[in-house]
């Protein structure tokens, strides 16, 4: 599976998601780009701001989502990349945006959720959790009823799925990674092994070991686990099964000795995001480089 295109070079810790018919990256340095997925043609590009993020935008519903990780959320117009809202959120700290009809969710370390309201930035909600420690941030995730945080204190590294409401534990799992969701499953990751758990008995239908200790769901999409393994490769499985279907080196392989950990980059960055769109795999890769695959 060789890739067909390379349409953006943005620095190491530009991140990718699609909506809407576009593709759209963030770049470490708060830069915003939308790009024709087809041609890889720029369409617009803004800055929102000096801060750092590590975490994609998110459309949903005509509408771009983000945060500054600076203590900034915003909303953009997708076609032109005009600014909405900008509102303030709960802390600083790298958390991914995910949204939904309820609203635009953040998570952060002591203050497990901030729910927004999507038209207006206006806070709806907010859920404090005393002493949670995640990276950079509390990785967040919505899926299988539930609001789903992840600590990633070594003594106690797993994802707890919360209540939305109340706040209440629902269950909890090993993992040092953000679980990923599919139809009836949860993809959840903990010292490289990755597990695709039933939403409804939750028992493990098949697992896949990282060689190299350290994998991250990235996308789950079209019949296909898309996950960024410790050695530097996207490996592609079948949801169904498992079984690897093709793989990539996205990054060079870490030497032997070295430290790789889950939702990390080569350069030790949080650097998610992977798409699929008209029979393509679009994927960041090493140096910031994003490559498109033929399907």
């Amino acid at each position: 599976m060789a890739p067909s295109r390379l349409i953006a070079d943005n620095d190491p810790k530009a991140t990718l998601a699609y909506g809407g018919g576009l593709l759209y990256t963030q770049t470490g340095r708060g830069v915003v780009t939308a790009w024709d997925p087809a041609t890889g043609e720029q369409r617009w590009t803004r800055s929102i701001g000096s801060g750092s993020c590590e975490y994609p935008p998110t459309w949903y519903d005509g509408t771009l989502y983000t945060q500054d990780g600076r203590g900034t959320a915003l909303a953009l117009r997708p076609s032109d990349g005009a600014e909405l809202w900008r509102a303030p959120l709960v802390d600083w700290g790298w958390s991914p945006v995910v949204v939904d009809d309820l609203g635009v969710w953040f998570g952060f370390d002591n203050a497990s959720y901030q729910l927004l309201d999507r038209r207006t930035g206006r806070e709806l909600r907010r859920y404090d959790v005393p002493d949670l420690l995640a990276l950079g941030g509390n990785p967040i995730a919505r899926g299988a009823g539930a609001l789903w945080l992840r600590s990633d204190d070594l003594d106690d590294e797993r994802t707890v799925a919360y209540d939305q409401n109340t706040g209440a534990v629902l269950r909890s799992f090993p993992a040092d990674a953000t679980p990923a969701f599919g139809p009836g499953r949860v993809y959840v990751a903990h010292r490289g092994v990755v597990k695709a758990i039933s939403t409804t008995t939750y028992k493990t239908a098949w697992s896949y070991r990282s060689p190299r200790g350290a994998a991250t769901v990235r996308l789950v999409a079209g019949g296909y686990v898309y996950v960024q393994d410790g050695n530097g490769k996207l490996v592609v499985l079948n949801e169904r099964s498992g079984a690897a279907v093709w793989s990539y080196q996205l990054w060079a392989e870490p030497h032997p000795m070295e430290n790789v950990l889950a939702e990390e980059d080569w350069r030790g960055w949080v650097n998610p995001g992977i798409a699929t769109h008209g029979g393509r795999v679009f994927a960041p890769g090493q140096d910031g480089v994003l490559t498109a695959f033929a399907h």
